[in-house]
């Protein structure tokens, strides 16, 4: 750290406390409002997997709000706190979109008043009009909100309206079936937030806090199915003794375990750099999204392993977690381009 960020051990202590205490409060309250269960039932049901209640809980909650400033009505929180936060949504695979609502709040400065999105790419710009498209954005067809970047002679930040004129969503449904949505803009109108190179800048720093939040989401999902591996891992029996005494059962499980610790870290690096604009915070995202690619996504596959059989049955909570880790990977963008940016500023070091 630089240092005027630099902490004393006292202050990493009660900083850990905090984190812990909001965990654990956290869980509590998503475990009496959800379970996997209830998101294996939205897979079965005829329309899109999301739950207007859950959002609804959530959003009483002000969990989207943790970033935006007291003065502009949030929580005035940290990025770590958001992690946590959609760690736990992640740990019983709820279907919100919690991350990128967050980081478009932050975004904007205010609270979120529905579903508001991130664009990761930049849009071309015609006065405060925008055209462009993107393709299957993930809960695109429930959002009320687009954050996007639009590029001309000079960049803007603005908001736009999914429902209003110039823009067609056609909704299309991803491995987890969220409401996702292919959607294009034709000349649709755009409220500006930010111009120049302010805009480009907090477009970059809300992409960075979304995907680091998305990231945590996935350390949820990969803790939780393997921790109900190795659970099962303990009472399953072949050859008269638990398979987890069996060595290839044991090293896989703490294998996995030790991705997701590394995960854990990585995004607690990743969001303290960002919340002190740290010049390192870009490339320490992109670790953390290519780690989350390249191994934290495989967790649940591993987890699918130890079960056996039993895990490709429908009636089994595996392939809720497998679904969903799937879909945040695919969303945390190309894993060659995180490698690029990660291997160009190991190189420069």
């Amino acid at each position: 750290m630089t240092p005027d960020t630099r902490l004393s051990l006292a202050e990493m202590a009660d900083t850990a406390a905090e984190l812990a205490e909001l965990r654990q409060t956290a869980l509590d309250v998503m475990h009496r409002a959800w379970s996997v269960d209830r998101s294996r039932a939205l897979l079965d049901g005829p329309g899109p997997a999301f739950d207007d209640a859950l959002w609804a809980t959530v959003r009483d909650l002000g969990w989207p709000d943790v970033l935006v400033p007291e003065s502009g009505g949030g929580a005035g929180g940290t990025l770590r706190e958001l992690a946590v936060l959609t760690e736990v949504t992640g740990s019983v695979a709820a279907p919100l979109p919690l991350a990128a609502t967050a980081a478009a709040a932050w975004c904007e400065s205010r609270p979120a008043d529905g579903i508001a999105l991130v664009a990761p790419k930049s849009l071309a710009r015609e006065g405060d009009t925008v055209s462009g498209s993107f393709e299957a954005v993930p809960y695109g067809a429930a959002a009320t909100r687009l954050v996007v970047l639009a590029e001309a002679d000079t960049a803007v930040l603005g908001a736009v309206d999914p429902t209003g004129p110039g823009i067609e969503r056609t909704p299309v449904t991803p491995l987890d079936h969220d409401p996702a949505a292919h959607i294009s803009l034709d000349r649709a109108p755009l409220r500006p937030i930010a111009r120049g190179a302010e805009a480009i800048l907090r477009h970059r720093d809300a992409v960075m806090r979304m995907r680091v939040a998305q990231v945590a989401e996935l350390v949820g999902v990969a803790a939780a199915a393997n921790e109900a591996a190795t659970e099962y891992a303990k009472v399953r029996v072949a050859f008269d003794r638990p398979i987890g005494a069996f060595q290839a059962i044991k090293h896989r499980l703490v294998d996995q375990r030790a991705a997701i610790e590394v995960g854990r870290a990585l995004v607690n690096r990743a969001a303290d750099a960002c919340d002190h604009a740290r010049p390192d915070a870009h490339a320490l995202v992109s670790l953390a999204a290519f780690w989350a690619i390249d191994s934290l996504r495989a967790v649940p596959e591993g987890a699918m392993q130890v079960f056996g059989g039993i895990a490709y049955t429908w009636e089994h909570d595996a392939h809720v977690y497998l679904r969903r880790a799937a879909t945040l990977a695919a969303a945390l963008g190309p894993r060659p381009q995180h490698r690029r940016v990660v291997t160009d500023w190991l190189a420069a070091r």
